[in-house]
Order: C-alpha cells, then sequence, then structure tokens
C-alpha cells in the first residue's frame, strides 16, 4: 500500500527537480545573454554602420562620424540596446536550453553536437530576427525602439516585416551556434577528459576560440541580414538583391566589411556569455 505513495513522492521530487534546473537555466542564461550585450552593443553600433556605410574603411572612422553626429555624447553607442537586452533573456535561455536538450538526445560525438548547435541555432533566430530589426533601424535611423516598432508594424499592418532578413539569419544563427556551442562543447570535453571539472580559465580560452571561428564563417550571412534590415521600412530588399549589391560594390571583400575588428568583438562577447553562464551554473 506503500508503494503509490513512494512512486508519488518521488514523481513530486523529480518534477520540482526539473522546475528548479528550469530556472536555473534561465537564470544563467539571463545573466550571460545581458552581460555580454551590454558589453558588445558598442560595437556592434560601429558595425553595423560599417556595414551599411561604404564611405566607412575602418571602425575608427565610424566611430568618429557617430560621436560628431551625438555633438560627443557617448551614449551613441547604445543606441537600439533594448531589444538586444530583452531578446538576450529569450534567446540565451532558448539557445542553451535547446542545445542541451538535443545534444542529450543524439550520440555523444562531434556529429550530435554540432547538429544540436544547428538546431539551437534555427530555434533563436526566431527572436532574434524581429530583435535586430528593430535594433539595426533604430541605431541607423536615430530613432527609439518603441518608435521604430510601430511604424513598422503600422506599414501596411504587417507585423511579418519585423522578420524581414529572416531567411540571411538564419543561415548566421545556425551556422554561428554549430561551430560556437558545438565544437565548443567537443573541445572542452576533450580537453578534460570527458569530465566535467573545468576552470574559467579553459572555459573563456575555448569559447574565445569558437566564437571568433563562428563569427568568422556566419559574417557573410550577418553581412547580406544587415544590408537587408537596415534598409529603409518601405523597402522589399531581398536575400539575393543584397547579395548581389554587395558583390558588385566590392566584390567577395564586400562581405567581409568590418570583420577584422568585430572579430575580436565576438571573441570578447562570446567568452564572456560562457564564463558568467558556468560560472553562474556553478553556484548552483
Amino acid at each position: 500500500n506503500s508503494s503509490p505513495k513512494v512512486i508519488n513522492r518521488v514523481v513530486k521530487i523529480g518534477n520540482s527537480y526539473n522546475a528548479t534546473m528550469i530556472l536555473v537555466e534561465i537564470l544563467c542564461a539571463t545573466c550571460a545573454g545581458c552581460a555580454s550585450t551590454l558589453l558588445g552593443h558598442p560595437l556592434d553600433t560601429i558595425k553595423v554602420h560599417m556595414q551599411t556605410n561604404q564611405n566607412f574603411h575602418n571602425p575608427n572612422a565610424a566611430a568618429k562620424s557617430l560621436l560628431q553626429q551625438s555633438s560627443g555624447n557617448p551614449l551613441i553607442f547604445f543606441r537600439g540596446i533594448a531589444p538586444p537586452l530583452v531578446n538576450a533573456i529569450l534567446m540565451n535561455t532558448v539557445m542553451f536550453s535547446v542545445f542541451q536538450s538535443v545534444k542529450e538526445a543524439l550520440p555523444q560525438n562531434t556529429a550530435g553536437a554540432l547538429t544540436a548547435g544547428v538546431l539551437s541555432g534555427v530555434a533563436t533566430a526566431f527572436f532574434s530576427t524581429p530583435a535586430d530589426y528593430v535594433k539595426i533601424q533604430s541605431q541607423l535611423s536615430g530613432m527609439d525602439s518603441a518608435s521604430v516598432f510601430r511604424q513598422t508594424v503600422s506599414e501596411r499592418r504587417n507585423p511579418l516585416r519585423l522578420f524581414r532578413g529572416h531567411t540571411a539569419n538564419l543561415g548566421r544563427e545556425g551556422l554561428f551556434t554549430m561551430v560556437y556551442l558545438g565544437l565548443y562543447d567537443r573541445l572542452l570535453t576533450n580537453a578534460t577528459g570527458g569530465g566535467a571539472n573545468y576552470s574559467l580559465f579553459q572555459v573563456a580560452a575555448v569559447s574565445s576560440l569558437t566564437g571568433g571561428l563562428a563569427w568568422v564563417a556566419s559574417y557573410p550571412f550577418d553581412t547580406i541580414k544587415t544590408v537587408m534590415q537596415g534598409s529603409s521600412i518601405t523597402s522589399t530588399t531581398t536575400f539575393r538583391g543584397a547579395a548581389e549589391g554587395l558583390w558588385k560594390i566590392n566584390g567577395y571583400k564586400g562581405f567581409y566589411k568590418g570583420c577584422g575588428a568585430s572579430t575580436g568583438r565576438a571573441m570578447l562577447v562570446t567568452s564572456i556569455r560562457m564564463i558568467v553562464y558556468e560560472y553562474v551554473k556553478s553556484l548552483f
């Protein structure tokens, strides 16, 4: 007679444990996303202006131009930060959760980890596409994020316009997360002999490497996406049109404009994200 009571108690404990782990995952991802966003947004603003303005040949020129526009106010580099901050909570929670869930369901090898990375990137793209669109429009136009959102949705009353550049972003997020998380998982596993005991230095070293490689690999998709999302709200720029326009202007180099400086940013941001994520997780 006591067996059902024992089973029910075990089920309740299991449900409580799962709920706790979900909350821990959300907390870790939120802290990691906010830290990396606050650190990386000023450099992202410079990157966006370089990708959409062919007159800026280096980050310094773009930064000086932005400061001139704002009469020397450095807060201009944080223009459009609201959507990425909100998105950081959602996107990082989805990214880490989907990656862990898919990885556990697949063979514990390189192919499984890379596949989990692709799928987690595809999942996060549904959050990052509209957030990036609002962010980029705000960075380029000077409007606040709320105004960009209202104007975009009210134009032809089609909220799907927030997903302009989604095809390019699917390619960017899928490829980026495949290398960033998938390769990170395998390298860290090999470095620790398959154990879970690793230092924050190892986390920083591996994540900065995979973050940099992931950024270089996915950068052409990011440039195409930025051009598509940076065009006027009433524009209908397509993936093919943006790619052909970049090629005509500067050949293959057009797809990598600003890549050098932003790769340094990517390495910094991705390593900070993983350090904060792993550190907060270790507290539990």
